[in-house]
C-alpha cells in the first residue's frame, strides 16, 4: 500500500466517524431524547467523536497540502531589532559573618 492509499484510508475513516457522529446527533433529536440523561450522553459522545475526528481530518488535509497554509506577512521596511547593550556586573555586597541561633556555633 502506498502512502497515498494510506492517507486516503485515514481520510475515509475520519469522514465515516464524522458522518456517524452527525447521525448520532440527528437520532438524538428524532427519538426525542433531548435533555434526559441518555440524550445528553448521546449528544456529548457524538460531539466529542465528531470534533476529534474532524480535527484529525483538518490536520491530515494541511499536511497533504489540500488546505493552503497561512504565512505571516513581514513588512520589508521594518528594521531588525538591535541587540541590547551588555550590562555591567552588579557590585557584590560585602560578605557578612554567619549568624547562628545556637550558642557556640559559627565561631
Amino acid at each position: 500500500m502506498t502512502k497515498k492509499h494510506a492517507v486516503l484510508a485515514l481520510v475515509g475513516i475520519c469522514l465515516l466517524i464524522v458522518v456517524l457522529s452527525a447521525a448520532g446527533l440527528a437520532s438524538d433529536f428524532l427519538t426525542r431524547l433531548d435533555l434526559d440523561l441518555d440524550g445528553l450522553l448521546l449528544i456529548l459522545c457524538s460531539l466529542l467523536m465528531g470534533l476529534l475526528f474532524l480535527i484529525a481530518l483538518v490536520v491530515i488535509a494541511k499536511e497533504q497540502g489540500w488546505i493552503p497554509q497561512r504565512h505571516k506577512k513581514e513588512s520589508a521596511g521594518t528594521p531588525a531589532p538591535k541587540p541590547a547593550a551588555p550590562r555591567a556586573a552588579p557590585a557584590k555586597p560585602p560578605s557578612e559573618e554567619a549568624v547562628s541561633v545556637r550558642p557556640g556555633e559559627g565561631k
